[in-house]
């Protein structure tokens, strides 16, 4: 279990010096924020349909 959570963590600092790295990239935030906008779409597209 303690590995698991090391290689998560490992990961996680991984992906956040990337993010770091890159942060004056345009590109990154505009994926960023229309990735977020598409997951929020179809989210609550699906919380909020009646049957």
């Amino acid at each position: 279990m303690l590995s698991i959570m090391d290689t998560a963590n490992e990961i996680a600092e991984n992906f956040k010096g990337w993010i770091i790295a890159n942060q004056s990239n345009p590109l990154l935030w505009m994926g960023i924020i229309i990735g977020g906008l598409i997951i929020f779409g179809i989210t609550y597209d699906a919380l909020s349909k009646t049957k």
